[in-house]
Parts: structure tokens; sequence; C-alpha cells
């Protein structure tokens, strides 16, 4: 099942306290957002140079460098190309990938470092406050009757977490996941705009998309996709377990480096994220854009991108839209 590991991985995969590094970087650090600024790579690296500057986590200079492409390969391929230099690291995302698997990138997880895992970002499926379904598992249950019956928005891509969200739930409850009326709109936004304006039966998205628009009560989240419930506007929201429905997807967000770093430099980085992950600053980080937050050694991170690679594999094949390119 999609994301079963990733949720028990993020939550409780803590490491203890390393020891002092006996690598320190000596120049300045580019922290690459494989995004254009102002979307969530970019928000997520300014706020992790912030913290590292304010807590003089790293003993240099670090620098945000905007490399948006490709959804994320230009970035990455940047990363990939600086081999053994440990003073470039990178935010990594899920469709590092599911970019692969569907044959859009030829880069493969294993040509980096997996250095950490940060966060894990929830989504919800989300209705008009006056829709008739009344639940989550009302519309899995009407769409594995039906997959058409009913036109459900996601923002950006197929092959997404909001896409790969959906499509699992339908095919807990049986249904054909190829036949569903998925519409795919330019960002979240627009895909919010649509359900808004009746144009739509319903959105999936990230939380933080959704935050406002509950608090207005313009929409109702019938369903979350996390392991438990979660706090604020989104309490009283059943998570698809709850409701029967055996469904766990994040998008989640890693740190990583260019192949060939040492034990040594990778220890230094693994140190960073562990004392970034006990700072008040990141906390509040997380809390106020209602991030997980995870903190997993480079070989936890390696081992948990192994398993999530077959997971998606799997949802993707099922979408017909896996092309798995041959391994490095």
């Amino acid at each position: 099942m999609c994301s079963a590991a990733l949720c028990a991985s993020f939550i409780w995969g803590a490491i203890g306290h390393a020891q002092t590094p006996s690598w320190r970087p000596e120049k300045t650090i580019e922290i690459i957002a494989p995004a254009t600024p102002g979307g969530l790579h970019d928000i997520t690296a300014r706020s992790l140079q912030h913290v590292f500057q304010t807590r003089k986590l790293v003993e240099v200079p670090t620098i945000v460098v905007n490399k948006g492409g490709g959804g994320g390969t230009v970035g990455w391929l940047y990363v990939a190309q600086q081999q053994n230099e440990p003073h470039v690291i990178s935010l990594s995302a899920v469709n590092l990938l599911t970019n692969h698997i569907m044959g859009t990138s030829t880069l493969y997880y294993g040509d980096f470092t997996p250095l950490a895992i940060l966060f894990n970002e929830y989504l919800g499926l989300a209705v008009k406050a006056d829709s008739p379904v009344a639940s989550g598992r009302d519309m899995v249950t009407k769409l594995s009757k039906d997959p058409a019956s009913m036109s459900i928005a996601i923002g950006t891509s197929l092959g997404n977490t909001s896409h790969l969200a959906l499509s699992l739930a339908v095919k807990a409850a049986g249904g054909d996941v190829r036949k569903l009326k998925t519409v795919v709109f330019g960002s979240n936004g627009e895909a919010m705009t649509a359900l808004l304006g009746g144009h739509v039966d319903a959105v999936m998205t990230s939380l933080p998309n959704l935050i406002r628009h509950v608090q207005s009560k313009a929409v109702r989240v019938i369903a979350l996709s996390s392991p438990q419930r979660v706090g604020g506007p989104f309490s009283s929201v059943p998570t698809w377990r709850e409701q029967g429905v055996d469904v766990l997807m994040s998008g989640w967000r890693g740190v990583i480096a260019p192949k060939g770093l040492s034990t040594a430099q990778v220890a230094y980085w693994e140190n960073v994220f562990l004392r970034l992950s006990e700072t008040e600053e990141w906390k509040q980080e997380l809390a106020k854009n209602l991030w997980h937050g995870s903190q997993l050694t480079s070989r936890q991170s390696r081992e948990f991108l192994d398993r999530e690679y077959q997971s998606f594999y799997q949802v993707l094949s099922d979408l017909g839209m896996a092309k798995r390119i041959d391994k490095k």
C-alpha cells in the first residue's frame, strides 16, 4: 500500500544526537530550490537558510539558488552534476521519484546522496459547503460504481500526490482508477476557484491550500490522507482510514546532496538537520504551514526512498502511467 511505510518513518524515525563532525564546510553553501521563486520549494529553502543563519547551524554563508523547470528536473540535474561537492544541497520531493517512474526524467534518486527527510504535508479531499456528498467514504463508494460520475480537480499535473491519493482511495473501494474524471489545473489556486465556482465536484489538495476556505465555511473537507487527525481547522475531519479506506499519502520534502560525499561530510549534514529539528524557529515554520516534522539519517532516508519508489511505481502502474527507466 503506497506510503504506509512513509508515515511510520516520518513520525517515528528520529535519530540520536550526532557527535561533533570531523569535516566542516570551507566555502558558501548553495541551497538549491528546484523551482521558481514563491513556490513551496522556494519557501522551504529560504526557511532553512533563515534558521541556518539565525542559529548559526552552518559556519559559512548560505545562498538560495532557484533553478526552476521540468517539475524540479532542472534543479536536480544541476545537483547531480556537482558530484563529490558537499557545499551544494537541494530540496527533494515526491516528483524526484515519480518523474523517473513516468519517464519524464532520466534522473534517479540513486544519483544523489540523501541527507534528511524534513517533513510531510498531508492532503484533504474537499467539496463545496452545500454539496450533497457527506463523507469521503460516500464519494469513493459512488466513484467505485461510476468513476466518471464526479469531477475532481487537482493542481499542476497528473501523477502528483493529489492524483495518487485520489486514485488510492478509489482503488481501495474497488473502482477503476483509469476511468476517473480528474481535471488538471495550472495551480492549486485555479483548482480551488473551479470548485468554488461549481465547475467541478471536489478538489484534492494539500491542507495549507484549504485553510482559509474552511475557515470561511465555503468548503467542507471530507477526508484526510494523514495517519491520524490533524489539529486546527481540520480537527473534526476524519482520516481516510477512519472511514474504512486504507489510504495514507503525503507530499514530503527532503534534502539531497550530490553523489560521492564522504562519511564525514554526510555526518556533518546529519548533525545540522538534527539540530535544525530542535530549534524553535523550525518548529514554528512547521506549525505555521501545517507541516509534520521528521528527521531521518542519510541511511534511513535512502531506505525510505527505496520503499517509496516501489510504492509509487505500483500505483502509477495501476494508472497506466509507469514507464520505468533502467536504473543506473
